[in-house]
């Protein structure tokens, strides 16, 4: 399967994920209290995300693309690190429930269990994005999700226990179902434990890549909502609220890039510098078009899209929604450029300095503008970060990848040939799978 044609796939498992958690939303928010679901949603926001900055995902992509380690030697070995984290998330929970009473305790147990599964999961994910296996991993990556909107569908309406220990349980239980498709897949995985003994100098090296990945991700992460907390602070909870639905709308521009990323991942780690930085650029160019023709129909139609989805109280959100659409248009190629520092150059301390770099423009900007101008300015503060981080990673590439720099904007008409061979390599594909 090509670039492309995984692009497409990628992208309709993005889709698909995306509108499945929508509907998961909308379910506990209808089911449980504002209290429970808020409980229920802080715990499970919490658990995904250390679990996906703690896990070795972004270690095991890398040195199974790139320094061309066995998938079953890079899981083992991974594996072995992975459970002791899990170890320590479940003991952490237990102690939580030991040392607070009543439901705050058994909130935090379950918790502690609910970062185990998520830790293996991204861990083990990592060997097949490197593999370049884009099927069983967005699969892997989307069965916990759909059990768990079944076992939420069953334990919220069917049995009508509607308190977040029991949304948080059957959650919990859904992601540990979701382990067994990577138990099939990673048959050798597993056995190569009981054959070989673990290796230290690769457990070192993929520990001190997801001791730097993972600041990466945290600090990405925080970079993502630091501007939603400086409006809660410096203006108002409602702005916050208007703010937040302007955020989901741009940041849906991103599904372009992170599955164009997504399906380049393993041939950007296992082909030459030139190679690799050739299929960047050329991702830059369909993402910045793509992504700018995405921008300009979203920010045209900014107010009917706010008060459609959102209602009529959301119209004042248009505008930072047409702000953020420049920002996030700057910064579409950010995970494809950090693709190729991570994991061709095995670098990822570049993007954690372009994510801190950021991160203060943002924050710096947002506490000068957000209490004159309020979330509008929080807009301004985060496309004006956008901006500044996006050149630097562009002008760092330039720097160290052997292209020139017409090579990330100037579409050939090669490139717009693509798009029409591209459909007829889906066709052929859909073909085969109904043959």
């Amino acid at each position: 399967m090509g670039i492309a044609a995984g692009s497409l796939v990628a992208l309709a498992f993005r889709f698909g994920a995306t509108f499945l958690w929508a509907v998961i939303g909308v379910l506990t928010a209808r089911a449980l209290s504002v209290e429970d679901r808020g409980a229920y949603a802080s715990a499970v926001v919490f658990t995904s995300a250390v679990g996906g900055v703690t896990s070795l995902g972004a270690a095991t992509g890398y040195f199974v693309a790139n320094r061309k380690r066995l998938p079953a030697e890079v899981a083992g070995n991974a594996l072995l690190a992975a459970l002791a984290a899990s170890i320590l998330a479940a003991v952490g929970g237990a102690v939580a429930w030991l040392l607070l009473p009543g439901e705050p305790g058994r909130l935090g147990l379950l918790a502690g269990l609910l970062l185990p599964p998520n830790i293996i999961r991204n861990t083990l994910n990592g060997v097949l994005l490197g593999e370049g296996k884009l099927v069983p991993f967005n699969l892997s990556a989307n069965v916990p999700v759909t059990v768990g909107f079944v076992l939420l569908l069953l334990v919220l309406l069917g049995a009508g226990e509607r308190t977040a220990l029991a949304a948080l349980a059957a959650w919990t239980a859904a992601q540990y179902l979701g382990l067994l498709p990577l138990a099939a897949w990673g048959k050798g995985w597993w056995t190569w434990l009981l054959r070989h003994r673990p290796d230290g100098a690769l457990l070192r090296g993929m520990l001190r890549f997801t001791a730097v990945s993972g600041l990466a991700g945290a600090v990405g992460l925080l970079n993502y909502r630091i501007d939603l907390l400086l409006v809660v602070t410096l203006d108002s909870r409602e702005g916050a609220g208007i703010y937040a639905s302007a955020i989901a709308g741009a940041e849906a521009l991103w599904l372009f890039s992170s599955a164009i990323a997504m399906a380049s991942f393993a041939r950007v780690g296992a082909e030459s510098r030139a190679e690799a930085a050739r299929i960047t650029a050329a991702g830059v160019r369909h993402t910045l078009l793509i992504v700018t023709v995405g921008a300009g129909l979203l920010a045209a139609a900014a107010p009917w899209a706010m008060v459609l989805l959102f209602g009529p109280d959301y119209r004042p959100a248009a505008l930072p929604l047409r702000i953020l659409c420049i920002g996030t248009l700057l910064y579409a190629p950010q995970a494809l450029l950090n693709n190729y520092f991570a994991n061709q150059l095995g670098r990822p301390g570049i993007a954690l300095a372009l994510g801190l770099l950021s991160l203060v423009i943002s924050v710096a900007l947002g506490v000068a503008l957000i209490p004159g101008l309020g979330f509008v300015g929080a807009a301004w503060a985060t496309t004006a970060s956008y901006l500044v981080s996006g050149f630097a990673a562009i002008g760092l590439f330039l720097w160290l990848a052997p292209v020139p720099g017409r090579d990330l904007w100037r579409l050939r008409r090669a490139d717009l040939a693509r798009y029409p061979a591209l459909a007829r390599e889906v066709t052929r594909l859909v073909r085969r799978q109904g043959a």
